[in-house]
């Protein structure tokens, strides 16, 4: 099972080395480690991220700023280790982008199964994301082929029937989608 790329920002190396080896152990490839914040933010640009994982505070920032630069500069899922006199600030900061938050000190098994919860949850959204898109696209191509429709009922008096069959066959004939048929009866009769 490939789980997915991850980055882990940590200001401590070793804990760092720690969570990539086992990462890496249960399966998840590239894992990759910065230690401050700046460094992160180097890495988005150069890898496709599945899981950010921050431990804060960082060496040149809390690391709050991070995980709201991580919300909107890539899709990954976010999971935050906090000291826990700073989760509920930690809380209410980041409840409305959905990272996770963990405190320290973390055990094994927990950050494991808060990481694969969060892979899971971006790919749920990644999919719904790829759905409302395919969803709008094919709600603009039938409002552009209505539009295209109601032209042809106007222009050359032709029933909505008469025009929708119309721009079905010349669509068939042509081989194209109705979409390109109907762009071309817009840019006609405008």
């Amino acid at each position: 099972m490939s789980a997915g790329s991850v980055l882990i920002v940590c200001g401590k190396a070793e804990m760092a080395s720690s969570m990539q080896t086992m990462l890496i152990k249960e399966g998840f490839y590239p894992v990759s480690c910065a230690h401050s914040a700046n460094e992160a933010r180097r890495n988005f640009f150069n890898t496709v991220l599945d899981i950010v994982i921050i431990s804060t505070p960082l060496p040149d920032e809390h690391g709050t700023d991070l995980v709201f630069d991580v919300h909107e500069k890539t899709s990954a899922g976010i999971v935050v280790i906090a000291r826990p006199e700073h989760l509920l600030d930690m809380q209410c900061s980041l409840e409305k982008i959905n990272a996770l938050i963990l405190p320290k000190p973390i055990n094994r098994l927990t950050l494991l199964q808060t990481v694969r919860f969060a892979l899971s949850v971006r790919n749920s959204m990644a999919q719904l994301v790829s759905e409302r898109d395919s969803l709008k696209k094919r709600m603009d191509e039938r409002k552009i082929v209505e539009q295209a429709k109601w032209m042809l009922v106007e222009k050359l008096n032709l029933s909505e029937p008469q025009a929708f069959r119309l721009i079905q066959k010349k669509a068939m004939d042509l081989r194209l989608p109705q979409v390109l048929v109907a762009e071309e009866i817009i840019k006609k009769y405008e």
